[in-house]
């Protein structure tokens, strides 16, 4: 949101984005990591997980070569387009999205890369995390 580059090179879970000040139940976006070449410490998404009310949806990186990612919702896999209680994963191209439509919320996620999407009327100025 400040327009610097951060590494996300760690062996770990990082907090892509959160509210400072709750108003939406249980919001939050965050990228889970691993060292996929231990010989130069290079980190690999390994699982996007998006949480939404009662929601935990995962996109996991199954095999990077060639790519397979699993969609999982409460730790359950879900076929893809998916939607409930507000809250649709879907794929477009190579890409996976999770669509939060009441809140304005866009991720995705294609097993390399993420962008996150928040309107600034609902989220600017009580975010906090890496984005």
């Amino acid at each position: 949101f400040d327009g610097l580059y951060y590494s996300y090179q760690g062996n770990c879970t990082y907090v892509l984005v959160e509210e400072i000040s709750p108003s939406v139940d249980n919001f939050g976006v965050y990228i889970d990591n691993y060292h996929c070449d231990p010989n130069d410490k290079v980190s690999c998404p390994r699982t996007l997980i998006v949480r939404h009310e009662t929601q935990e949806v995962l996109i996991k990186t199954v095999h990077m070569m060639p790519m397979e990612v699993q969609v999982q919702v409460n730790r359950q896999a879900v076929a893809v387009p998916y939607k409930k209680y507000g809250l649709e994963v879907s794929k477009s191209g190579i890409n996976y999205v999770v669509d939060i439509p009441e809140l304005g919320v866009l991720v995705s996620y294609n097993g390399l890369s993420f962008s996150v999407r928040l309107p600034y009327h609902r989220f600017g100025n009580n975010t906090k995390g890496q984005c």
